[in-house]
């Protein structure tokens, strides 16, 4: 393939990433929201903090008000506080309340009240609908109008509440009965909501038979729709019958500006204010908004209610809650053909727009949104993605825009990426079946203490793993070695110390348990775990490890334990360690077999000393002769030597390459992050892969691999991930022989100090696909 430059742009969040969930996607972390504290406010309080409870909460992810990003901390995957300014209490109202993670996934809304007992007098009546009947009348319905109106108001006659039917925060209505209005009278008319907070009184008029003229009638309004974002007044005629001179009509209770021109007609002047609503007041299920209009005349007689529907105008920004193609998923293929998407959101007009990266794309008209869309998305479009849009290795942003408006929110889709989202600390590739194996850490959100199975053709979540091995509870898996013949998997135990063996006996087999090795502890602080850890080339049951303790634990360097031999879990006895002759400093983080079993190469990656060891293996175990410590040859920070059996050289990580045997420099690949060499069979070919930041690049959250000819180390076909989630910790070569695809994977590290403290804990793991070289 040519070595052409790919520049991609992932724009992957720099916190937790979640690819967004629509109910056909499963095992995918999309936020969830089940409660809010507080759920009601008066307005006019004080700046509060409000705290949201809920699920798959991560770094990155917001509190939504009315859509609008709160500033919000993240104290756990459970809750997040959000700080609510006094001005956006002023008001009375009801406030759409969501989360939000840094992928632009949300979850279903919930609401939050602001009541109107607050000194400004936002809770208020501003009508009765009638306001007036003729003594001895049947049952009648009361419309009340105002605002500030919540869920369990009760309009109160005579200060007594009566059961009362919540419409909107503008509207109540109940039904009065014929007793309460037998004789002439003036009941006084208010609302209380449930905090016992009430508004001003409007009088009930109970007029004497016959003090009553004829109730108006509206038979129709024109117009009686309009999308929001009106520029001027909106001109309205009401056609019925009965009208006088001083007839008003009201807008959703309120009188409007009204000229009398027959008895049969009136028109009003709607300000534009009226009509253009915030996304708040739109209905989430239809998309619209509805304001109630009729006609009082001068006696308090009232008509008939007719509906004006305002419906989004083509300069409103929509909101976009996911995407997904025929398969219900997020992800394609490179080479794919052609597909068509869907695209599910809110306050769409007519006309919207779907892009890819910012390029039009073929869109329907809006429509109901039919399932798999989420509730939170009333609407839909779909859009038809062309398979030259699917060539290369890409996230793409999915945006939306409505036919004046600015582009909505975005959300990922994938070509040539795969994803696991939920904690990950290592990972390897099975050759015999072609499958990833990777170790999911005790504070994995799923399927804690365990060992997966993923192929690279699916899906990557716990539902499409080929198999789930689990462990103890708080055993924490952490490094993964592969026997050379993929019989046997090694995995570090850091919650026990110890190494477990899994027999792997067929592809979709769950493995069985084998040989449990135990590191042994140092005296003063605490059991050993594995640093790193390789199967030995001539025989698949002999390990070696370099024993650490944690960072936390109070000792001085982490490779207090040295490296130690195992033979189906019996340590052979010689070590050699910090304390060992005539290097008493030696740290062994990271190891490597030499191709013929003879010499282990370790090397520390915890100081400035960046040094290189060689340790012969005999029967007993191994040793540190004079002259096989060499300091100075690895940067800091070198997390993993690597060695490629083809050329027989080592690879650090910070592109450092060497000769193992002679402790000779062969070059430096000028990158610095995580690298794995390209096992071709003979050397002078092969190729080096670096996730890493280029040494001129000072955008530190941005990633790219990077690929080096390994003998010319001349730079080849690069790929930009742009803002990889986590610190890349472990990356490796895969190659499916069953469907002639290749690529890389790698987990991160994550580093957390969006709320103190700060933690550091497994990341994610990424597969690429790869076109190069």
């Amino acid at each position: 393939m040519p070595r052409s430059h790919f520049r991609v742009l992932l724009l992957l969040a720099v916190l937790p990433l979640v690819l967004n969930g629509c109910g056909g996607f499963k095992g995918i972390l999309t936020p969830t929201l089940s409660s809010i504290n507080p759920t009601t406010v008066a307005a006019g309080s004080d700046a509060f903090t409000l705290e949201a409870t809920g699920t798959n909460f991560a770094g990155g992810t917001t509190v939504l008000w009315d859509g609008v990003a709160l500033a919000t901390t993240v104290s756990s995957a459970t809750q997040l506080t959000a700080k609510v300014s006094a001005a956006q209490i002023a008001s009375a109202g009801a406030v759409s309340i969501r989360v939000m993670k840094a992928d632009s996934t949300t979850s279903d809304a919930l609401t939050l009240t602001i009541t109107g007992n607050s000194p400004g007098g936002t809770f208020s009546l501003t009508s009765i609908s009638p306001a007036a009947v003729a003594a001895g009348s049947p049952d009648f319905t009361l419309t009340a109008t105002g605002a500030g109106f919540v869920s369990g108001a009760a309009i109160t006659l005579n200060g007594t509440a009566i059961t009362t039917t919540f419409d909107s925060a503008t509207q109540l209505h109940a039904t009065i009965p014929a007793s309460d209005v037998a004789a002439a009278t003036t009941i006084t008319v208010g609302v209380t909501n449930p905090d016992k907070s009430a508004t001003n009184t409007l009088p009930l008029t109970v007029i004497a038979g016959g003090g009553l003229g004829p109730a108006p009638t509206l038979t129709s309004i024109n117009p009686n729709t309009s999308t929001n974002g009106i520029a001027s007044p909106l001109t309205l005629t009401a056609t019925g019958t009965n009208f006088v001179s001083a007839s008003l009509i009201l807008w959703n209770g309120v009188p409007m500006t009204t000229t009398f021109n027959s008895s049969t007609q009136l028109t009003a002047t709607i300000p534009v204010k009226s009509v253009n609503l915030p996304a708040s007041a739109f209905d989430q299920t239809t998309g619209t908004a509805t304001a109630n209009v009729f006609v009082l005349n001068p006696d308090s007689t009232v008509s008939n209610e007719l509906p004006f529907t305002i419906t989004v105008s083509p300069s409103t920004t929509p909101v976009l809650v996911t995407v997904f193609n025929q398969q219900g998923t997020q992800r394609s293929k490179v080479g794919d053909a052609g597909f068509t998407m869907t695209l599910c959101g809110s306050l769409l007009a007519n006309g919207a727009v779907a892009y890819w990266n910012g390029t039009a794309l073929p869109t329907s008209q809006v429509a109901p949104a039919t399932t798999p869309c989420p509730a939170s998305a009333p609407e839909q479009v779909t859009a038809q993605v062309s398979a030259t849009m699917l060539t290369a290795v890409a996230q793409i942003p999915i945006t939306i825009k409505n036919p004046n408006s600015n582009p909505s929110n975005s959300i990922p889709y994938y070509v040539g990426m795969n994803i696991y989202f939920d904690e990950s600390a290592d990972v390897v590739w099975d050759s015999r079946f072609n499958l990833l194996y990777i170790s999911k850490p005790s504070t994995a959100q799923h399927s804690q203490d365990s060992i997966i199975a993923f192929s690279t053709r699916t899906g990557l979540n716990d539902a499409a793993a080929v198999w789930i091995y689990k462990l103890p509870a708080g055993s924490n898996p952490d490094r993964l070695a592969l026997s050379p013949d993929n019989k046997y998997l090694y995995v570090g135990l850091d919650g026990s110390g110890t190494v477990q063996q899994l027999t792997i006996t067929g592809a979709t087999t769950v493995p069985t348990a084998g040989t449990t090795t135990n590191l042994g502890s140092d005296p003063q602080y605490g059991a050993y775990y594995a640093l790193d850890m390789q199967v030995s080339p001539l025989a698949n049951t002999t390990i070696a490890v370099t024993r650490g303790v944690p960072s936390g634990s109070g000792s001085p360097a982490r490779a207090i334990g040295g490296l130690a031999i195992y033979d189906n879990g019996t340590q052979r006895p010689q070590v050699v360690g910090p304390s060992a002759t005539p290097s008493s400093d030696a740290l062994f983080d990271t190891l490597q077999w030499s191709a013929d079993g003879s010499t282990i190469y370790a090397a520390n990656n915890e100081n400035a000393s960046g040094d290189l060891y060689q340790l012969p293996v005999t029967a007993t175990g191994v040793t540190l002769p004079a002259g096989n410590d060499h300091a100075g040859i690895f940067n800091i920070p070198n997390l993993y030597i690597h060695l490629n059996s083809a050329s027989g050289w080592l690879y650090g990580d910070d592109g450092t390459i060497v000769d193992p045997v002679t402790a000779v420099g062969k070059g430096n690949t000028l990158a610095n992050g995580v690298m794995t060499p390209d096992p071709l069979p003979s050397p002078g070919t092969g190729y080096g892969y670096y996730l890493a930041h280029p040494s001129a690049d000072p955008n530190l959250l941005e990633y790219f691999i990077l690929t080096y000819d390994l003998t010319s180390l001349a730079p080849g076909p690069s790929l930009d991930l742009y803002q990889v989630q986590g610190i890349p910790q472990h990356l490796i070569r895969w190659n499916n022989s069953s469907d002639s695809t290749q690529g890389l994977a790698f987990t991160t590290q994550k580093f957390n100090c969006l709320y103190s403290p700060c933690n550091v804990g497994d990341g994610r793991l990424y597969i690429v696909d790869l076109p190069l070289p």
